[in-house]
């Protein structure tokens, strides 16, 4: 029995999905609900979905595994800082679009340089007052330097605020 042929590719190069979301670090802190404020806003702005990234642990070393089936205290926390951020966040927002929630057992920089594959732009929070000069020890100063792409940081001022100038800080 003779098979038809297979079509040939009109392309010889496999395309990528086009970016279709804001991703959105939330950690810790006040200012990770800022930025998921800006994240949120600057989305339904654009028609773009969120992703909202939490690694952890929260503080210390990547765990090497985790073994399934066991709960996992790191894990947890981390999902309920997260849905604590989420939550203030969509009560401040009116009108959000779609989101979908990552927790990831990375450092939080490694976790974001990957996730910048499917991003428009990566939104991470800072409480460094505007014009304070950086600290190259500082998390959104290690983003800024790794992650390549537009790279919004809400500081403590702007985070209250509709939008920020994409590709640049918003502190």
């Amino acid at each position: 029995m003779t098979r038809p042929p297979v079509p040939a590719p009109r392309s010889s190069v496999a395309r990528a999905p086009l970016p279709d979301r804001v991703v959105v670090a939330v950690g810790v802190g006040r200012a990770s609900a800022g930025a998921l404020v800006w994240g949120l806003r600057h989305a339904a702005e654009h028609g773009l979905r969120v992703e909202v990234v939490t690694a952890w642990p929260l503080h210390g070393a990547v765990f090497v595994r985790e073994v399934a089936g066991q709960f996992c205290e790191p894990r947890w926390r981390a999902r309920e800082v997260q849905a604590a951020a989420v939550a203030e966040a969509l009560a401040s927002v009116e009108g959000a679009p779609p989101y979908e929630l990552r927790v990831v057992n990375a450092d939080v920089v490694d976790a974001l340089t990957r996730a910048r594959n499917r991003a428009v732009l990566v939104v991470i929070g800072s409480d460094r007052p505007a014009g304070q000069p950086p600290e190259h020890g500082r998390l959104s100063d290690k983003v800024r330097r790794s992650v390549r792409g537009p790279v919004v940081v809400v500081g403590p001022e702007v985070a209250d605020q509709p939008r920020a100038r994409q590709g640049q800080s918003a502190e």
